[in-house]
């Protein structure tokens, strides 16, 4: 009997024995640039991913690693990051101006001419669908995946209207699955958990906010953006906290980023510190995982059958699914008890809503 499910073959080619590394880098913004230090350390130690993973800000610090740019060469583009002087809360603004240097770097590259492998996610505006992009352009694909509404454009990818990918998935470990690698890194930035809001305390702000009820101005246009960034800043932590509970990573890197905000590209240095930081503090527990014989692979070829869970869309590769259930002769994988139990009460419903844009890592030559 069928197996079924959206099923999406992939075929990986091993090398030596040795063990296979994703590295999964998160979304955050300006908080995104501890992936920089995380990098950073890995390089020093002669670590290097087989497969990286990114969503929004880590989509873009991973496509430049994949690229073949050394942590310091990303540090310096990361110097010319930031908004224009003149932004105006509320308003769009081009993510070629935001990100220049980077656009310059990743301006004619494809996926297919990076040094590792990258899978990066984003958002179908329309469909309320997750896509995973690995073929083709670079630089429209990270446009896509960092595209934050509301401040950056949405992108046209086709038929399809692509904005941010953390709105769904901020930390894609479970993308990282795709390629069945032995260990999974991650690092976890998300957003501060506290920070203090001064500006709802002022009179000035008051009086604005009454104003703003007669006539729509550039003040309380600034409390409001600021309020729906501090919106944004909890949920990322949220989601970012339920994706790393519910996809376990192997390893799972958190710098202290204290209270660096999603704007502060200005605090660079500090951010960069934090990363490195956080993965020299783990770097006993990676030695010991890259150097255990249960996760040396044998050399060959493996095929391997993806599908993604019906109800919550996370990919799921059938040796870590939590639950599976026969339906209609097709059996489908969920990442827990709960999503299946979910399923089976509606499975039509779910079964309707499964579209979800997939393109494959291409074949690991190395």
């Amino acid at each position: 009997m069928e197996e079924g499910g959206p099923i999406k073959p992939l075929v990986v080619t091993g090398g030596a024995t040795r063990v296979r590394l994703a590295l999964t880098l998160g979304g955050g913004a300006a908080r995104g640039l501890a992936h920089i230090g995380v990098l950073e350390v890995l390089e020093r130690e002669g670590i290097r991913p087989d497969c990286i993973v990114g969503s929004s800000m880590g989509a873009l610090i991973g496509s430049l690693s994949a690229k073949g740019l050394s942590a310091r060469d990303i540090f310096d583009l990361a110097r010319e990051f930031g908004f224009p002087r003149w932004f105006i809360p509320g308003g769009l603004v081009k993510w070629d101006v935001v990100f220049r240097s980077a656009a310059r770097v990743l301006s004619r590259v494809t996926f297919e001419d990076l040094t590792t492998p990258l899978v990066v996610t984003a958002v179908d505006l329309e469909a309320g669908t997750q896509v995973i992009l690995h073929a083709g352009p670079v630089l429209p694909a990270i446009r896509a995946s960092c595209a934050v509404p509301g401040i950056l454009p949405p992108i046209k990818l086709g038929a399809r209207w692509l904005v941010d990918g953390g709105l769904l998935n901020l930390l894609p470990v479970d993308v990282a699955w795709m390629a069945e690698p032995d260990i999974v890194i991650a690092v976890k930035v998300g957003a501060t958990r506290a920070r203090p809001m001064p500006r709802l305390n002022w009179r000035l702000t008051s009086l604005l906010s009454v104003l703003g009820h007669i006539v729509p101005n550039p003040g309380t246009a600034k409390v409001a953006f600021e309020v729906l960034v501090r919106a944004a800043e909890i949920t990322l932590d949220r989601q970012t906290a339920l994706a790393a509970a519910m996809t376990n990573p192997e390893l799972l890197i958190e710098p202290d980023l204290g209270d660096i905000g999603l704007r502060d590209f200005n605090r660079l240095e500090d951010a960069v510190k934090a990363g490195r930081c956080a993965a020299e503090e783990v770097l006993p527990k990676l030695d010991h995982l890259l150097s255990s014989p249960s996760c040396r692979r044998k050399q060959g070829e493996i095929e391997i059958h993806l599908r993604f869970d019906p109800v919550c869309a996370m990919v799921i590769s059938p040796r870590r699914a939590r639950a599976s259930v026969r339906h209609e002769g097709s059996l489908y994988y969920f990442c827990s008890e709960n999503c299946r139990d979910v399923f089976e009460r509606d499975p039509d419903r779910y079964l309707a809503a499964t579209a979800l844009s997939f393109q494959p890592p291409p074949r690991d030559t190395r």
